[in-house]
This record gives structure tokens, C-alpha cells and sequence, in this order.
């Protein structure tokens, strides 16, 4: 697979965005990913877990009708398929998973749906990408490879884990909106009837509007307050946080990557409360908020408790989601041998991951790691 040009990324990234306002995109989305990585299928299921309805259910690939309702008569032999429950609660979200590499040979070609479903097709292996999984919402991004196409390769890995992070914020601000009552014609119309926060703000996080629920945040001066009219919140790193992110969006939604999802930003009262940044600018469905607006930002209920020292290292340390799972795994005391036998990759990628943590938080030791995850033990 040739690496695509920056436009078409970006482009693609751009139509993942729009997948918030009109969810009836991400099976044209599915598309493209496939044809631009060569996967056989893509399936990106997304389901709320308070109402037990789908957020995002959509397929791409042959027989797609097929390939929904095997998914649904297979459901225990699909999850035995990645390791079974237990196993997949371990996987870092936003990292792709290759089933190959984290499931024993003999446990796939046993299984049942494998045997009478996918090899009859032709698709012998599969690579999985966690998008949200919390007490509200379960979701999961599958693409299957075909036997014509060889084995998964490191850029197919590479472009999904550039596009997971895009992909997650999508879906859970998608979470945010009643889809039965987004039939306004405007994205505009939409937020204003929002019951959580809605700030947009242009390149400097200036605040251009805020629909009633923003307002009311804003008046009360929690959790959100105008600093010399710029959005900021109590804490002055997730201020610095939050601004970074929204200059990020303005300047290049393709490299904002996963900052700005999830930024935990406790109330006066103690309730957690989280921020997502939704780029607004390279879209004409986006774009018709305000002309200035450049990010739309989200203030809403977390799905639970902030999870540090978790949320500290993806927003202060820039941790990937495999670079925080390796932390926590390291700080519970395994080592790299378990740590790699409990994620399904090798011990060198184990080490790779732990020399980025090491260089992105400055400390020099696994002792030093536990030190900093004890000192993230309150909001920040």
C-alpha cells in the first residue's frame, strides 16, 4: 500500500468529522479506509448502553447484509475470536489490535465463526481498533483482510492508528446529539437545542457564541469561565490543555490527533465533568456555525469518574493509548514479558512504547513512573 498523499488524509479525516452531523456517512467512510488500505471489509459498531440503541452501526465490503446478520447469530464466538472478554477489556482503545498477533493459531482456526464464515470468504485475518468502552457507550472499528491481500502489514497499522483517535472523537461526540431530533437543517439549529455545554471558539479559543447550556456554565463560572474572552476552565494545565487543542484544530484537524477528547474538567461540586473539541473548518456541513468559529467545544457529563493518573497522561504527557496502557500494566507491577503476552504484541514493541513514555514524561526509571502516576492521583 503506497502512503497517501497528506490531502487525501486530510480529506478522509474531514468526511470522519462530518460523520457527526450526518451519521449516514460512515459507510461511505468504511469505504474509503478499505480502499485505501486494502481491507477485504470494514464493520464500525458504536452501541449506548443506557438506552441499548445503536449510536453508529455501519458495514462495508460484500454481503454486507451477510456479514450484519452473521455478526449477530456469532456474537460469543466473535469475542472468543479476539481473546475472549477479559482480553479485550485489557486492549489499550485507539490502538489497533491484530487478531494474528494477539490470539494462539490454534484458538482461531477452532473457532467457529472463523471456520464457517470468515475462511469460506477468504478472510483469514483481522485487525480491531477499540473506540470507547465505559459504562454509557461500547464501540469497536473491525477490518478484515483477505488471503489475495498477505498478511497485514505495518502500514495498514500505521494508517488506522492515525485515523482511530479522529474516529473516536467522531463517534463519541456523536453520543452527544439525540439523533431523532437532529432534523434541523443546520448543524447551527442542532447545537443551539443541545442540552450540553456548546462553546465555539476561533484559532485563540476567543468565545464567538455558546448555546443556553454554555451560557449558563459561563454566568456561573463553572466549570467553564471567559479569561480576557478566551474559554478556560479552573485548572491552569487543562486551560493550556484545551487551548492547544482548539489552536490544533484551527491550524490542522489531521494532526490533532487525540488531544482534546475526554478533558476532565471537575465541577465546583466535585461532579465530573469532560471537554471534546470537534474541528469545524475544513467542512462546509461544520462551517456553517459562525464564519470565525474554528472548533466547536463540548462540555458534558463523563461516563465516570476522571481515570487518573489515565486522563493526566493522555492530556499532559501526550501519551498514546498504548503508551498509557503499558504505563498502567508497568505501575501494577508486570513486566514487560506479561505485558506482552497480555496485549498480544511483542516484547519489542513493549520496549519501544516504554522508551516513548520514558522521553515524553522525562522520568528516567519504572520507579520513577510510579512516582508520577502517585503524584496524578488528583484532577489536574
Amino acid at each position: 500500500m503506497q502512503q497517501a498523499s497528506v490531502e487525501k488524509f486530510s480529506d478522509l479525516i474531514g468526511s470522519i468529522y462530518d460523520c457527526v452531523i450526518a451519521p449516514e456517512g460512515w459507510t461511505e467512510v468504511l469505504d474509503q479506509i478499505c480502499a485505501e488500505f486494502g481491507f477485504a471489509t470494514g464493520a464500525l459498531s458504536v452501541a449506548s448502553l443506557t438506552n441499548m440503541k445503536a449510536v453508529v452501526n455501519a458495514v462495508s465490503g460484500s454481503d454486507l447484509a451477510q456479514m450484519a446478520q452473521n455478526a449477530v447469530g456469532y456474537g460469543p464466538d466473535i469475542i472468543e475470536l479476539w481473546g475472549g472478554a477479559e482480553r479485550i477489556r485489557q486492549y489499550p482503545l485507539g490502538e489497533p489490535i491484530v487478531q494474528s498477533q494477539a490470539v494462539r493459531p490454534d484458538v482461531i482456526s477452532s473457532n467457529r465463526y472463523y471456520r464457517e464464515w470468515a475462511m469460506p470468504k477468504g478472510l483469514f485475518d483481522a485487525v480491531a481498533v477499540g473506540l470507547v468502552r465505559d459504562r454509557t457507550m461500547v464501540g469497536n472499528a473491525i477490518f478484515s483482510q483477505h488471503e489475495s491481500a498477505g498478511r497485514i502489514d505495518d502500514a495498514q497499522v500505521d494508517g488506522l492508528r492515525l485515523l482511530a483517535p479522529h474516529i473516536r472523537r467522531a463517534v463519541t461526540i456523536s453520543n452527544l446529539f439525540d439523533m431523532k431530533g437532529v432534523e434541523a437543517n443546520t448543524f447551527a439549529a442542532t447545537v443551539e437545542a443541545l442540552t450540553v455545554g456548546v462553546v465555539l471558539a476561533d484559532e485563540d479559543s476567543k468565545i464567538v457564541h455558546t448555546n443556553a447550556a454554555a451560557a449558563a456554565m459561563l454566568a456561573a463560572g463553572d466549570p467553564i469561565v471567559a479569561r480576557h474572552g478566551r474559554i478556560a476552565v479552573q485548572s491552569a494545565a487543562s486551560t493550556a490543555t484545551l487551548q492547544s487543542a482548539v489552536a490544533q484544530a484551527a491550524k490542522d484537524e489531521a494532526t490533532l490527533g487525540q488531544k482534546g477528547i475526554g478533558i476532565p474538567i471537575p465541577r465546583q461540586s466535585g461532579e465530573p465533568l469532560v471537554v471534546h473539541v470537534l474541528p469545524l473548518r475544513r467542512s462546509h456541513t461544520r462551517s456553517g456555525l459562525i464564519q470565525s468559529a474554528a472548533a466547536a467545544v463540548f462540555v458534558t457529563s463523563a461516563s465516570g469518574p476522571p481515570r487518573l493518573p489515565h486522563d493526566a497522561l493522555n492530556q499532559l504527557y501526550d501519551l498514546t493509548p498504548a503508551e498509557i496502557r503499558i504505563f498502567e500494566l508497568i505501575c501494577e507491577g508486570h513486566t514487560r514479558d506479561a505485558i506482552s503476552a497480555l496485549l498480544g504484541v511483542s516484547v519489542s514493541t513493549v520496549k519501544s512504547h516504554l522508551i516513548h513514555v520514558f522521553e515524553k514524561t522525562g522520568c528516567r526509571r519504572q520507579v520513577d513512573l510510579v512516582r508520577l502516576a502517585k503524584s496524578l492521583t488528583f484532577p489536574v
